[in-house]
């Protein structure tokens, strides 16, 4: 939760996604609702984290590659919080509908 409100920076991870993608399939989360958006999640591009842990590269070439990278995560990460946010908000419709009636 704390990364989809945005009190941690950190992007969502590829096993993150995977979590979710098998929470939605499971009911685990949002019961029915969640089924939806699992085309979403499951559509969302596949980017390989890459460790930069021992590669120090001064070429401009790769720095470039991974600033792209870097952009890619942040992009499927936000792709991701939209989808929450919006699994989360029909979740609560559908349980008012089912509540009030309506």
């Amino acid at each position: 939760m704390d990364k989809l409100v945005g009190n941690h920076s950190e992007p969502f991870s590829t096993e993150e996604i995977e979590i979710l993608i098998f929470a939605f399939e499971s009911n685990i989360l949002f019961d029915n609702v969640a089924h939806k958006f699992l085309p979403s999640l499951k559509g969302l591009p596949e980017i390989h984290e890459a460790d930069s842990s021992g590669v120090d590269s001064e070429d401009e070439a790769s720095e470039q590659e991974q600033s792209y990278q870097e952009n890619l995560i942040t992009e499927r990460s936000n792709m991701v919080k939209t989808v929450l946010f919006t699994v989360i908000k029909e979740h609560i419709f559908r349980d008012m509908s089912l509540r009030f009636g309506t």
